[in-house]
């Protein structure tokens, strides 16, 4: 497996399965905008309220071969297992495809991941330990909490400011190199003031 981010806005993920496990799996996908669509003959509570705020659309059904045709990501997520290999088979080859019941079905993992602002970090064990994975990505939340949310805002500007700049390649590393000392992850205050400084000498 190699580690990839994918864009899935206004994509089509077709989910089998509508229980609590399906439920973790979708959350996140909506999230980043995917356009759900759910197979099962049963639903989670908490989907069922997405289902009603037409967040995400429901076929209470069997699974059909079809259902799967156009979809940019499958997830089979059912407590069938079989029923998850089957979704495996019928899935094309330029499909993404992930089986929670056997990740060596698929060709996807979903890692344990991270969101801060900007700040995305996955972590992923190719399926051999979710558990493991989970817990190394709390211990990494711990130490890269909230605050690096407006702290890649910041970093996301200075780089936006220094482009308009065009300044010479030593000195634009040096810069950069400031801006990653640890005072500039807490206080804001020196944040704005390192931004007055580049603006003006935008302006200049």
């Amino acid at each position: 497996m190699y580690p990839l981010t994918v864009r899935v806005d206004k994509k089509r993920v077709v989910v089998i399965g509508g229980g609590k496990v399906a439920g973790f799996k979708i959350i996140p996908l909506l999230k980043q905008g995917a356009d759900i669509v759910v197979i099962s003959l049963e639903l989670d509570v908490n989907l069922v309220k997405l289902v009603e705020e037409k967040k995400i659309r429901w076929y209470q059904r069997e699974y059909e071969k079809s259902d799967i045709k156009d979809a940019f990501l499958v997830v089979a997520a059912s407590s069938d297992s079989v029923l998850n290999e089957h979704v495996a088979e019928d899935a094309a080859e330029n499909q993404l495809v992930n089986v929670i019941t056997n990740p060596e079905s698929g060709n996807v993992h979903f890692p344990a991941a991270i969101h801060r602002g900007l700040l995305n970090i996955a972590v992923s064990t190719g399926g051999a330990s979710p558990k493991l994975a989970k817990k190394i990505r709390d211990d990494i939340a711990n130490k890269y909490d909230e605050t690096y949310e407006t702290y890649l805002e910041f970093l996301y500007e200075v780089r936006i400011k220094l482009k308009e700049l065009q300044l010479e390649k030593r000195e634009r590393h040096i810069l950069l190199q400031e801006v990653l000392k640890s005072v500039y992850v807490q206080n804001e205050e020196k944040r704005e003031s390192f931004l007055r400084e580049l603006e003006g000498k935008v302006l200049q």
